[in-house]
């Protein structure tokens, strides 16, 4: 007999949807975190405008927080060994008035157990060989995937290192190690590795010496991008502060200092951003407080390009707020500092939907839907192998919950659902005994709670499936591909103040990893791919499907410097660079981008050309993720030509 399709109740265990069906309701369609039979650890960010001594779980590992002049952060990182999602209160922390969103779980070989933040010495115990700071002007930061440190666009000289830091925070622990989790490798380090690995004709051989560091593995299940041609860290990296050592003096390029932070393969890999704040965020820590190790008061700038296609956008996402808040601080109290951020790729990937008041259609007599309906046509795609994300936020302003209901129609003549907008309520579609769809309504909440603002999600599971080893107990099954239909309510009659703004979560997969995902998008009828002669049209219509307004939903805050794309030979802005107009439903702080960089050197030639993972190798990359590093080279190159300025200051 066949499973059947049965919708059913499914509660809110988490305060996050997606921890709900990462880590419990669709347990098994996420990535493989590790082996098997591995243990994690569980990993997170929690947030309080008000930490107390003594408020820590005493069960967590905290990493030092970069904490200038008796700066209290409202956002700390944490690893923890138990703690199921099943188990955690709905506001985070109990008895407390914490609220804890976890992450991606990391490797419990990662974890140094024995970590005390309380016991990291002074600033130059860390520094090993002569110490550069007299010649040292600013600090470049990059938080990446795959960095290959080593290369000798690194280098001041043969052998010696211009990167005084590199966390690499899945990386095995060592003994007695001064980070929270994952190995950091010191300027000496790096350069006796160097040397250990460079013969007397000057030949390194790296990759000989990225094994011996342990950053690459063949036995790991994730993949390792410093075992190919090219990396994305790599190639950032050598944008925002690269340079060949037989063309510069050492004494000018040791002027620019770097700190390299490589994020856990998984959360480059997963697809629905849920991993990002917690290992960013201790980035960005890192980087402050070790940039004081090198020298005090130096000015700093970070890049990051990373990016998500969902998210408020508006300035309120826990990593955009714990990042404004960083930053103004270390700005005010310390030295100039800057975050420099991509503005994203998916302005054509039809991510992105607007419903207004004019696009609810009135129904006909007798319906249950008092005042109109809008369909969202959600087309996902066959053979993708990665759970699917669509959010739907409501208006902040003059919205009550349950003036919106949702309706779920799944292709294939499988019975729809409704879900009222009721604060913590889900349910779940369940082919035999495996759920493979879930829909929920929450609230997200930030510290303000002027913040506020209601969040249906749709979750599908993969529409491609495997089931390695024993099928038999209670085997993943897939979605159906096809036209999924979401349809809007209007339940309310007053006016909506604001829009309602839908976006589809980034499914295809980053630079570098096998590709998994199958991007869905929006299929309405009235969106135009193409313009009259055949180009790509890049301008909006009537349709609800909107390209303005794809944009990083990392990029929406107040303190970083958003950076879009264009094409070198003729200035024009990428097709696929992001923005964000100023409509209704936008402060004014996130209208972006701010600038633009070259990302194409021309509409037939793509991307920018760099180095690869080897000294020697160029490779060319394309996507606001490339100009961003352009940008950050040259605040950098500002900053070094400033005076110096201890008592801070704001952006170049």
């Amino acid at each position: 007999m066949a499973d059947i399709y049965q919708w059913q109740d499914d509660g809110v265990k988490a305060v996050d949807p997606y921890e709900d069906w990462l880590l419990d309701t669709g347990k098994g369609y996420g990535f493989p975190f590790g082996p098997p039979l591995e243990t994690h650890w569980h990993t997170g960010t929690e947030a309080c405008a008000d930490f107390t001594a003594g408020d820590k779980d005493p069960n967590a590992i905290y990493p030092r927080l970069y904490q200038p002049s008796d700066f209290q952060p409202s956002f700390r990182p944490f690893v923890l060994r138990d703690s199921p999602i099943t188990d955690a209160p709905p506001d985070g922390v109990a008895g407390s008035s914490i609220k804890r969103r976890l992450s991606v779980p990391l490797r419990a070989a990662s974890v140094n157990v024995g970590y005390n933040p309380d016991l990291v010495s002074e600033p130059s115990s860390l520094v090993e060989g002569p110490l550069v700071e007299s010649r040292a002007k600013v600090v470049i930061g990059v938080i990446d995937d795959g960095i290959a440190f080593v290369n000798r666009r690194f280098q001041s000289a043969l052998g010696k290192s211009r990167v005084d830091f590199a966390w690499v925070q899945d990386g095995d622990a060592a003994q007695g190690s001064s980070v929270a989790f994952g190995r950091e490798y010191t300027r000496a380090q790096i350069e006796g590795a160097i040397a250990e690995h460079t013969d007397t004709l000057g030949s390194t051989d790296e990759a000989a010496l990225y094994r011996a560091l342990g950053l690459t593995d063949s036995r790991r299940v994730m993949p390792n991008t410093l075992d190919s041609k090219a990396s994305h860290g790599s190639h950032v990296l050598d944008l925002a502060v690269g340079a060949d050592y037989d063309q510069h003096a050492a004494e000018v390029l040791e002027e620019d200092r770097i700190i390299t932070v490589q994020v856990p393969a998984a959360v480059t890999w997963d697809t629905s951003g849920m991993g990002l704040d917690m290992f960013i965020l201790s980035g960005v820590h890192y980087i402050l407080e070790r940039a004081d190790h090198i020298a005090p008061g130096l000015p700093v700038v970070i890049n990051f390009s990373y990016g998500v296609f969902g998210g408020p956008h508006d300035g309120t996402a826990l990593l955009e707020k714990a990042i404004d808040e960083l930053v103004a601080a270390r700005n005010e109290r310390v030295a100039p500092t800057s975050v420099v951020l991509p503005a994203g790729n998916h302005f054509l990937e039809r991510s992105h939907a607007v419903v207004a008041e004019g696009n609810f259609f009135e129904e006909p007599t007798g319906s249950r839907e008092p005042t109109g309906s809008c369909d969202l046509p959600w087309q996902v795609q066959p053979n993708d192998r990665t759970s699917s994300y669509l959010e739907i936020w409501m208006p902040k302003e003059n919205y009550n919950d349950g003036d919106i209901e949702v309706e779920v129609i799944p292709p294939g003549g499988i019975a729809s659902h409704k879900l009222s907008g009721v604060v913590n309520t889900a349910v779940v579609l369940n082919h035999g005994i495996r759920s493979i769809a879930r829909l929920s309504y929450d609230r997200h909440t930030p510290l303000a709670t002027t913040d506020e603002r209601g969040r249906f999600m749709l979750t599908l599971a993969p529409s491609e499936v495997r089931n390695d080893g024993d099928v038999s107990v209670n085997p993943l099954k897939p979605a159906p591909s096809g036209m999924w239909t979401v349809r809007l309510i209007k339940v309310s009659d007053k006016a909506m103040p604001e829009p309602i703004h839908a976006r589809i979560q980034r499914d295809a997969s980053p630079f570098g990893y096998p590709a998994l995902g199958r991007q869905s998008y929006f299929d309405d009828p009235a969106y135009q791919v193409y313009g009259e002669m055949g180009k790509l049209e890049l301008d909006d219509n009537h349709s609800i499907v909107k390209r303005s307004g794809s944009y990083n939903g990392l990029a929406t805050g107040v303190e970083p410097i958003v950076v879009g794309g264009h094409v070198e030979s003729t200035g024009q802005p990428a097709v696929y660079s992001g923005n964000q107009p100023a409509t209704v439903g936008y402060p004014a702080s996130s209208i972006g981008p701010l600038v633009s960089a070259e990302s194409d050197r021309s509409p037939v030639f793509r991307g920018i050309q760099a180095s690869g993972v080897r000294s020697g190798v160029s490779v060319a990359l394309d996507g606001t993720s490339v100009a961003a590093p352009i940008i950050t080279r040259r605040v950098a190159s500002i900053i070094r030509l400033k005076p110096a300025n201890k008592t801070g200051g704001t952006h170049v």
